[in-house]
């Protein structure tokens, strides 16, 4: 009997040590290879239009790409509609997960529509609202950019810096990232792209010193709740990132607040001049 019971013990060990394996290779083996090939051939750093610098991505090539079964782009949605995201080991390897597939969701609503001139176009939504619509399976479940962005990434993380790594396929939009986000570099790259998006006066802040104004993206109006709930304003949350004097100025000063206009124009090459 105890030989049986040892036996049975060794037998159930087995199996979950296999079953811990299988996760933890199924968790490894997502990489980001796919996603990082179609940034490297399609994305354009520092390009311009109406006065604004952003990054572009080329839809027209990356659209006849994914009507192609063996490329990298239809890979890509294999990986993500087969990959458990509940197997990812660390707290930032999940949120960089969930960044890449909103911005991955962002560039497939325009592929799946292309030629559009916005994310915004009534092809996509009637009334210009794509943002429930659901675009990309991962894990044989079906999300919208809102589920991703508010119910998983906002609620989950709680992080406002997520507003810096998410990209809405819009010109006025923080700039797609060069690469991938991956947890061992995640915070690394979401304080760069934040520094980088407040620093454009353009798109992220501008100080007007005579008006006693400050006017900022509307990314912060667009999410003001969290910005308040989870920071004490827009101010407090951005103040890290701004220069010393404007960090100076705008600690002894209480300025009005307004927002720069925003651009829907997707980031498409062939918007720019």
């Amino acid at each position: 009997m105890h030989r049986i019971l040892g036996y049975r013990d060794l037998l159930c060990f087995s199996i979950g040590l296999i079953l811990l394996t299988l996760n933890s290779v199924q968790a490894a083996s997502f990489g980001y290879r796919n996603y990082e090939s179609i940034l490297n051939r399609h994305l354009k750093t520092d390009v311009s239009i109406e006065g604004t610098r952003f990054t572009a991505v080329d839809y027209s090539a990356l659209a006849a790409e994914a009507r192609k079964q063996d490329s990298d782009y239809s890979a890509l949605l294999r990986e993500l509609a087969s990959i458990d995201p509940g197997t990812l080991d660390t707290r930032e390897d999940k949120m960089a997960f969930w960044i890449n597939v909103y911005n991955i969701g962002a560039i497939k609503t325009i592929l799946d529509h292309y030629p559009v001139d916005s994310i915004r176009s009534r092809r996509i939504n009637w009334l210009g609202l794509p943002w429930d619509r659901k675009v990309v399976t991962v894990g044989g479940k079906e999300y919208s950019l809102a589920q991703i962005e508010n119910d998983i990434l906002l609620h989950t993380f709680k992080d406002l810096r997520i507003h810096f790594a998410i990209n809405c396929a819009s010109v006025s939009c923080v700039n797609l990232a060069q690469e991938p986000y991956r947890g061992s570099t995640l915070f690394k790259q979401m304080e760069e792209q934040g520094r980088q998006f407040l620093a454009d006066q353009q798109k992220g802040v501008r100080i007007d010193r005579e008006k006693r104004t400050i006017y900022l993206s509307q990314v912060f109006k667009f999410d003001k709740k969290h910005f308040d709930e989870l920071a004490g304003g827009a101010i407090k949350f951005i103040l890290p990132y701004l220069r010393s004097e404007d960090q100076e100025f705008l600690k002894k000063e209480k300025l009005n607040i307004e927002y720069l206009d925003y651009n829907w124009k997707s980031n498409d090459i062939k918007n720019t001049n």
